[in-house]
């Protein structure tokens, strides 16, 4: 909800703005111009992709498979002095795959319509060699895997099948109307509608079987809202809904006989009533609110209901009849009673409220219910600002979270949940404390240091299975890290220099820590860190030379437990999971003669996936492996990806307000990733022969020329 684009009209505000500040205007001429006159602009051209299809590098874009492209961009804006009136046409990639169309027809201070195109696609970077039939659709079958050549009859050989790429597309259609009833009440109405169409990665049985998760989705949105502007209060309300239908809510695969169903989204809705505004008490208070009610539902038919092979429990729901409602009261006020003193503060009450039954869904000698969950957060923040002497600023402030949360309780053994295996909280309470000091030590130096820290604890944990009693969590629970207790201290220094008007150098340095307590296993502690400057020098007023470099390093700490089973032996595990980036660029551009302008970019990316992992053997049993010596449980490899891209650029005017493009990218990847491959580095099949083919180094090559046209 409220996924809104803002998009700029021209408003009794913008045309009283402009009456305020005309003096000004009318003394820049080429101001003047440019709002009674608006620019406009046309490109065409063409490029084409060479070298190695952009796999990983065009996952989004459009721009992924080798050939031929039609580059069309417009900008086009027309503007009648007479009536008041603007048209305008915006169009983004049109001859790609991925595009973007606007049109839009307004009168200043009356009414206007719009309306919109977008679509957009996503492809995964490996390729599916697969033998499975149907996809694409809601029923599939599943082939058996050869063991040796034509055994059994009929089987599936690794490697024959047919190539299928995963991906999917989005294509949305948007209209947008307002209309000014008075000059302070302007009502608008936006209504989009978008479909999702494609396949995901899925797998089926018991066994790693390949499925393609057909999507066939529809999101519509309505939007209607109102603006009513006075001298010293602004509203702005009104509705939101949205509706999501999904066209294939389950998946049959059908394999050896038996039929395995994925199910799929169901089909839901919301609506939403919201108020926003501001009030300005005096020149130097103001006060603001937003309110807002969302009502929920998903009570579509289960698919799987129906099904006799597989029929539920008959305590089991044939509707979810889901229902969740959430009520948003936020309240702020920024002030200034003091000429150096600024002092802002703001309270937020969030309530979710999963109206959703407790169904009893599996009735077996291991009982399960259904778990909705409540949640009720109330966060407040208190921040000031004080200007000190010799050019200092110092910011301080509080946040405080306090949140209760739903402890679903099922089947009890002895006052323990035995259907939970999670330990619950009912209440989480976390506060930060920060503080900011920023200096302009110079006309051509300033800097700003900032530190903050913040505390989360919250209630004794509900008892669930594998709890000792009075404990609520133990070596053995699964690790609830989102409401564990943790200690976060942050650090940040950034500092902009000017040492001279040819150059400017800008620093930045953030540090983060992480500490978890209360309990032996799961996260401990977390760090990151983050360096990066930049700086840009000019030669002249003709050639430019910028250049930038950045540094992360975040790392996290865990401990876990793994028991005895068989030969295996029971082990202490100590995992430290660390990520690194690095990234330099550097770039050039200039006149060579009046007419022509060159320019290049180069871009050097180094991404470095850490696993440091350690088995300490304790008690009973001594191997790491399987007993066959066929599995092993060390550590996996590093990953390393590597991204060097090339870009160079020529201008040429062929006049003033034309001009043709030439532009040239290279770019090669490569990526040591094992995600889809065996401990060998062949590739991963699974069990009915379907094979991930990955791409390791891609290289490719795109040129392109245009035709710009200004007018």
């Amino acid at each position: 909800m409220n996924n809104m684009k803002q998009t700029f009209v021209l408003t009794t505000l913008a045309t009283a703005l402009m009456t305020v500040y005309g003096p000004a205007m009318a003394a820049d001429n080429a101001d003047s111009d440019l709002i009674s006159k608006p620019s406009s602009s046309i490109s065409v051209g063409v490029g084409a992709l060479m070298g190695d299809d952009r796999r990983q590098l065009g996952i989004v874009g459009g721009l992924h498979d080798t050939g031929g492209y039609l580059l069309f961009d417009a900008d086009i804006n027309r503007r009648n002095d007479e009536t008041g009136t603007w048209q305008t046409l915006s169009i983004v990639n049109g001859g790609m795959s991925s595009r973007e169309i606007r049109a839009e027809y307004q009168q200043q201070g009356n009414q206007g319509v719009s309306v919109e195109y977008r679509q957009s696609e996503r492809e995964v970077p490996y390729l599916i060699n697969t033998g499975v039939g149907g996809l694409g659709t809601g029923t599939q079958s599943v082939t058996t895997r050869c063991t040796a050549p034509g055994v059994p009859a009929g089987c599936y050989a690794v490697g024959t099948g047919t190539d299928f790429q995963l991906g999917t597309e989005r294509t949305k259609y948007g209209l947008g109307l307002f209309k000014y009833v008075m000059p302070n009440l302007k009502l608008k109405f936006n209504f989009t509608n978008e479909d999702k169409e494609g396949n995901r990665h899925g797998r089926v049985g018991g066994q790693p079987e390949f499925a393609a998760v057909p999507i066939d989705w529809n999101v519509s949105q309505l939007d209607a809202t109102f603006d009513y502007v006075l001298d010293k209060l602004q509203l702005s309300g009104g509705y939101s809904g949205s509706w999501f239908r999904n066209n294939i809510d389950l998946l049959a695969a059908t394999r050896g006989g038996t039929t395995y169903y994925i199910s799929q989204p169901l089909d839901n809705e919301a609506h939403q009533l919201f108020l926003d505004g501001g009030y300005n008490f005096t020149p130097t208070t103001r006060g603001t609110f937003k309110l807002s009610y969302t009502h929920a539902t998903q009570d579509e038919h289960i698919p799987t209901y129906d099904i006799a092979a597989i029929a539920p429990s008959p305590t089991a729901p044939s509707s979810l009849d889901g229902e969740i409602n959430t009520t948003l009261v936020q309240l702020g006020v920024t002030s200034r009673p003091m000429p150096k003193l600024n002092l802002v503060a703001n309270l937020r009450y969030h309530k979710v409220d999963d109206a959703t039954p407790v169904w009893f869904v599996v009735d077996t000698a291991t009982d399960a219910h259904s778990t909705p969950l409540d949640y009720e957060t109330l966060t407040g923040k208190v921040e000031g600002t004080y200007n000190l002497a010799h050019g200092y600023n110092l910011t301080a402030g509080i946040d405080y979270t306090s949140q209760d949360r739903t402890v679903p309780m099922g089947t009890t053994s002895a006052g323990v949940d035995t259907e939970r295996y999670v330990p619950f909280r009912s209440q989480l309470d976390e506060t930060t404390y920060r503080i900011q000091l920023r200096r302009t030590m110079s006309e051509t130096v300033n800097g700003a240091v900032a530190f903050l820290h913040s505390r989360r604890d919250g209630s004794t944990y509900h008892e669930a299975t594998h709890s000792e009693p009075g404990e609520g969590i133990t070596d053995a629970s699964i690790d609830p890290i989102n409401i564990a207790n943790r200690e976060r201290t942050k650090v940040r220094l950034s500092m902009d220099w000017l040492p001279s008007d040819a150059l400017n150098l800008q620093f930045n340095f953030e540090d983060a820590q992480d500490n978890y307590s209360g309990h032996t296993y799961g996260l401990r502690d977390g760090t990151a860190w983050l360096f990066s400057v930049d700086a840009s020098y000019s030669f002249s007023k003709d050639w430019q030379l910028t250049g930038w470099y950045s540094h992360d390093d975040t790392e996290a700490k865990q401990h876990n437990y793994r028991y005895a089973s068989g030969s295996y032996a029971a082990a202490e595990m100590f995992d430290t999971l660390e990520d690194i980036g690095d990234s330099v660029g550097l770039g050039l551009k200039g006149l060579l003669n009046p007419k022509l302008k060159i320019g290049g970019d180069l871009q050097w990316t180094r991404i470095e996936n850490n696993y440091q992992q350690d088995l300490v053997v304790n008690g009973a049993g001594t191997r790491y492996e399987d007993p066959a010596g066929t599995s092993y449980t060390g550590p996996v490899p590093n990953i390393t990806s590597t991204t060097i891209r090339i870009k160079l650029f020529a201008e040429y005017a062929l006049k003033k307000n034309a001009d043709l493009r030439f532009d040239v990218v290279h770019e090669r990847w490569k990526s040591n990733d094992w995600s889809w491959q065996f401990i060998d580095g062949s590739p991963f099949v699974f069990n009915d022969g379907t094979k991930v083919i990955t791409y390791p180094k891609q290289n490719s090559t795109f040129i392109s020329a245009r035709y710009n046209y200004k007018f």
